[in-house]
């Protein structure tokens, strides 16, 4: 027995009683709250399931109003492409009314749902759809259409697996999810292709052998999928009384619409009567059945889905909340209980404690009582014949510790006095060496500061000689510019002196324009004079006066432009001089620049000389104060060695007295008598 439990023994006695009760407190809570987190567990999942059923029946509305929209969408175009031209208008608001209903179904979805690969397809067929469609026949648009509304149901099953709208642990919600989300939609397709494929054979007048098998096949498939919803909806009655009422009526309103339709759809196809009424009567009352259908999905169906879904939500949060109640009160019971048990022994340790901290404290007449009658109390008697023995011992033990404490005493005061001695001299050994030390970083700063005054000498007689070179340049180069100027004023000059002598050519020239112009004139007179034999002479002197005067024009001109050559040539002139004068000016401060700067360069030569005989008279004196420093340093080390060794023993001294005054405290605290 004792080896089957030695691992919880040795265990048991590693810990301290708060320890072991909190153990085993931590184990039963283990052992409840795993069998409440399990059952929290599902009654959460349960929870998590109808809320995202219920999110789900919140989408179901504009998906199914967009299939919807589409149904009716593939309606009218077969309409239009029969020949009913009338349905055109209501066809353009159906494609707008569903661009919408895509662009909110789009909006309530996540970014996986609409990174779908069955969602784009929907887009894409959509959007080839309303591009070409009716560019197409009538059978090929109705076949794009309902392979589209094909996807969307399809798409439709997916999203209501991924909302958990596919299974339900309770039968009626099963069973209403499944006429809501399954079996409805498709008997409503079916309808909604009787009516596209209906109002199209009425609006062409035609019913071929295809045409009138697929009406028939639509019919029953009508029927047959009626008779379906109506079982799954009678199950939910029978599960759910009080919904009965509610489904019923929505059932008989189905039916009722799918009698007209079939009657209509029987007279077409067994009887050929394609004047039972006008295509687009047809396609309004078969309209108004598919929107019954989905008025009942509406408005009574995810409806009742959802309140099925919140009923079963709030069961399961109820039970939960009870069950975390039950567990709660049945903790506080336990833990009641365990507080009480460990209450109990606690007090017997604490007078056990008491008892040992009195005898920790001095007082060795200490003996412990307890009220209790388990294992402790032999504890408590072991306690007290213990205190007894340690009283003889500590009374013997007080005598010898005075003695000790005298001979400490006196062994201290000498060495203290030693220690003093050797601190002083350790001292006075350490300020001389810091003084020194401090002497050395002085002389050593001012050396490197001659050395950098040294070389910012040097470089400024290295500026002060560029600066020299430059200023000659400077000097040089102006007087060439002011050469090249007073050239420059010549040439002028000599221009102005030139269009004076053009000026007299132009007056010359002028003079013959004007004589010439008086002959042409005369000669004119004379051919007039000689009548028909002068009529060639007479249109020569015309071409010689015209010609004189374009010359005495141009003459005038020319005068004009050399005017204001002259006058420009002069001004030119006048500045030029004004630039000779300011360059000649510049020359004169340059060669006054440049005698500063052989000034400035004398002067740093003298400068960098005695910068270096510094220099070097510091570094001389820094080379001793090194020495000294090195010397001052090992004097202060032996020094400190020495106080070290004499702190060491009066350490060991007081040491000695220390421990002699602690036993005789310790020894005092305990109280025999």
């Amino acid at each position: 027995m004792k080896a089957l439990f030695a691992p919880a023994t040795l265990l048991m006695n590693r810990m301290i009683y708060p320890v072991k009760f909190a153990l085993l407190g931590v184990l039963a809570f283990i052992a409840f709250a795993s069998l409440m987190l399990a059952l929290a567990g599902q009654l959460n999942s349960t929870i998590q399931r109808a809320e995202s059923q219920m999110r789900g029946g919140e989408l179901m509305h504009p998906v199914a109003r967009m299939i919807e929209l589409t149904q009716q969408h593939r309606g009218l175009s077969s309409m239009v492409l029969g020949g009913n031209q009338d349905a055109s208008g209501r066809r353009a608001e159906r494609e707008a009314e569903v661009q919408r209903a895509l662009e909110r179904v789009a909006s309530e979805l996540d970014e996986t749902q609409r990174n779908s690969n069955l969602w784009r397809q929907i887009g894409s067929e959509w959007s080839s759809l309303r591009a070409n469609g009716m560019q197409a026949s009538r059978s090929e648009n109705f076949a794009r259409h309902t392979a589209l509304i094909g996807v969307m149901l399809h798409w439709q099953g997916e999203l209501s697996d991924q909302y958990g709208l596919s299974f339900a642990p309770e039968a009626g919600s099963f069973y209403l999810m499944n006429a809501a989300v399954n079996r409805l939609p498709m008997m409503l397709e079916y309808f909604g292709q009787l009516r596209a494929r209906g109002s199209g054979v009425l609006a062409q007048g035609a019913l071929d052998t295809e045409a009138r098998l697929a009406l028939a096949v639509l019919n029953e498939e009508i029927g047959r999928g009626l008779r379906l919803v109506e079982r799954d909806l009678l199950k939910v009655a029978a599960v759910r009384p009080e919904l009965a009422t509610a489904l019923n009526s929505a059932v008989r309103e189905m039916h009722a619409k799918a009698r007209e339709v079939d009657q209509v759809v029987q007279a077409i196809v067994m009887q050929d009567n394609l004047r039972v009424m006008p295509a687009q009567q047809f396609f309004e009352l078969t309209t108004a059945g598919i929107a019954i259908g989905y008025s009942q999905v509406y408005e009574v169906l995810l409806p009742t889905l959802d309140t099925l879904l919140q009923q079963r939500r709030d069961e399961a949060r109820n039970t939960l909340h009870l069950n975390i109640l039950v567990l709660g009160v049945a903790l506080l019971i336990i833990g009641y209980l365990s507080v009480g048990a460990y209450l109990s022994v606690m007090g017997s340790i604490r007078s056990l404690r008491h008892g040992s901290q009195q005898l920790a404290a001095g007082d060795l007449r200490t003996h412990i009582n307890l009220d209790a009658s388990d294992e402790l109390r032999y504890v408590a008697s072991s306690f007290n014949e213990m205190a007894d023995s340690m009283r003889g011992l500590i009374g013997s033990i007080k005598h010898n510790a005075f003695q000790v404490a005298d001979s400490a005493g006196d062994l201290a005061a000498a060495s203290g006095q030693i220690h003093v001695s050797s601190q002083r001299q350790t001292d006075a050994a350490s300020s001389m060496a810091a003084a020194v030390e401090q002497m050395t970083v002085g002389i050593e700063h001012i050396a490197r500061s001659a050395n950098e005054a040294d070389g910012l000498a040097r470089h400024s007689g290295e500026l002060s000689d560029r600066g020299g070179q430059i200023v000659a340049a400077v000097v040089e180069q102006i007087s060439e510019i002011a050469a090249e100027s007073q050239r420059s004023a010549r040439t002028i000059e000599e221009l102005g002196e030139r269009s004076s002598q053009i000026s007299a050519i132009v007056d010359v020239i002028g003079d013959i324009a004007a004589q010439t112009n008086l002959l042409a004139l005369n000669a004119a007179i004379e051919a007039a004079r000689a009548g028909e034999a002068g009529r060639g002479f007479a249109v020569v002197a015309d071409e010689v006066r015209k010609l004189a005067e374009r010359t005495a024009n141009s003459t005038r001109e020319i005068t004009d432009m050399v005017g204001l050559i002259l006058e420009g040539s002069q001004q030119a002139v006048t500045r030029m001089e004004q630039g000779v004068e300011r360059v000649n000016q510049g020359v004169e401060r340059a060669r006054e620049a440049g005698d500063a700067m052989q000034l400035i360069r004398d002067g740093a030569e003298k400068v960098l000389s005695t910068v270096a005989e510094i220099s070097h008279a510091l570094s001389e004196q820094s080379t001793a104060s090194n020495e000294i420093a090195q010397q001052v340093e090992t004097i202060a080390n032996m020094a400190r060695e020495n106080g070290d060794a004499v702190g060491a023993n009066h350490q060991t001294a007081n040491r000695l007295g220390e421990l002699a005054d602690t036993l005789q405290q310790k020894i005092s605290h305990f109280t025999t008598d």
